[in-house]
C-alpha cells in the first residue's frame, strides 16, 4: 500500500475513474484493489500464471468490475490486446529482461505495450529495480516519450547516486508508417 500512496497515486489524481487501467503481471491483484478503493471502476489485471489470476479473482471477489485475465503479454494478438489509458507494469518488464530470449522479449514486449496505451492521452507506468531511468529512457525512446520520472529513494554507493527504483512514466508516440 505504501508504493501506491507514495508513487502512484499523484501519477492517477488526474485520471478520470471510468478510464481502463490494465496491470500487467498482476499478481494477486492487490494494485486494482487499492485503485477500486479509490473509485476507479475500469480495471484489469493480466498474468501469464493461472494460479496468479485465480488468487487474484478470490482475493478480490468483492469488487466484481475487476476483471483478470490469464495472458501472456508477448503473445496476445487481436481482441485480446485492448486499448487502456494507463498500462501499469511492476516487475513483469525486469522479469521478461532476466529472460534466456530477453533480446527479442523485451522488443516485443515494448511493441506489445505500445498496442495497449491509448494514444490519445494515455500513459505507461513502468516500476523497474534492474534498470535505471536511463537506460529504460533510452530503450523505449522510439515509442515513447517521458511524461514524469517519479520521485525515489535515493542511495549513494562507492561515489555513485542511484535510486532504490525506477519509476517512469511514458506517453507513447504515434509510429509513422513507412513512406508517410
Amino acid at each position: 500500500k505504501q508504493w501506491y500512496q507514495r508513487r502512484v497515486r499523484g501519477l492517477v489524481e488526474n485520471v478520470e475513474k471510468d478510464k481502463p487501467i490494465v496491470d500487467i503481471g498482476t499478481g494477486n491483484g492487490h494494485l486494482l484493489t487499492l485503485l477500486a478503493e479509490e473509485g476507479f471502476i475500469n480495471l484489469t489485471g493480466i498474468d501469464y500464471a493461472a494460479s496468479s489470476v485465480s488468487l487474484a479473482r478470490a482475493v478480490n471477489s468483492e469488487f466484481p468490475h475487476i476483471q483478470f485475465l490469464c495472458q501472456n503479454v508477448l503473445e496476445a494478438t487481436g481482441e485480446a490486446v485492448q486499448r487502456h489509458h494507463v498500462c501499469v507494469d511492476k516487475g513483469t518488464y525486469d522479469a521478461i529482461s532476466l529472460s534466456s530470449s530477453s533480446a527479442t522479449d523485451r522488443i516485443a514486449y515494448k511493441n506489445q505495450i505500445h498496442s495497449r496505451v491509448n494514444p490519445e492521452g494515455g500513459y505507461f507506468l513502468l516500476a523497474s529495480v534492474n534498470w535505471t531511468v536511463e537506460e529504460l529512457t533510452n530503450f523505449y525512446s522510439d515509442l515513447f516519450t517521458v511524461h514524469q520520472v517519479l520521485p525515489c529513494k535515493q542511495f549513494t554507493f562507492g561515489g555513485v547516486t542511484g535510486r532504490d527504483v525506477s519509476i517512469v512514466a511514458f506517453k507513447p508516440t504515434v509510429r509513422q508508417l513507412a513512406g508517410s
